[in-house]
């Protein structure tokens, strides 16, 4: 009678770590999705309150920027999207916001700290036709490049007399 009890004992004992095993497993945090973070896969900018450019996940960017010389654009923020098109903004330090401009001297990134890390202008300089690409910064290498985003900078027509 004791070995029954002894082997009936021994099961529910090993049934039970296995059991607190599995538990154990499903709410290790290692395991779970808080560690994920959203990858960018797209992004916007707004202007105004209003989507200016964007580029949706596995699609061609819409929109562009036409400026006058000297003209500069009220404050731009991006927002990233993952590929479910949630919004987002990186968070840390280590991550930063950089434009690259295929021709210098047309248009400039301006930044101000006041604005934050999301936020810029793009400033006219001279006439002339560029694309800017915007990067994603992680220390020192970019972990999203924006598609070229049209920038166009030309003298308002003269008015015919």
């Amino acid at each position: 009678m004791k070995k029954l009890n002894f082997l009936k004992a021994s099961k529910a004992f090993v049934f039970a770590i296995l059991v607190t095993g599995l538990f154990a497993a499903c709410s290790n945090s290692t395991s779970s999705e808080d560690d994920h973070h959203s990858e960018p896969e797209g992004f916007r900018l707004t202007m105004n309150g209003q989507v200016v450019v964007q580029q949706l996940p596995g699609q061609t960017l819409t929109g562009e920027f036409e400026l006058a010389p000297d003209e500069e654009t009220p404050l731009i923020t991006i927002v990233f999207l993952n590929d479910e098109l949630e919004e987002f903004l990186p968070e840390g330090d280590e991550y930063s916001l950089k434009a690259v401009f295929d021709e210098d001297g047309i248009a400039e990134f301006e930044q101000h700290a006041e604005d934050g890390k999301w936020s810029f202008h793009i400033h006219a300089k001279a006439e002339g036709i560029t694309d800017m690409t915007l990067q994603l910064f992680h220390n020192d290498h970019s972990d999203f490049n924006t598609q070229k985003i049209h920038v166009h900078v030309e003298a308002p027509a003269a008015k015919q007399q």
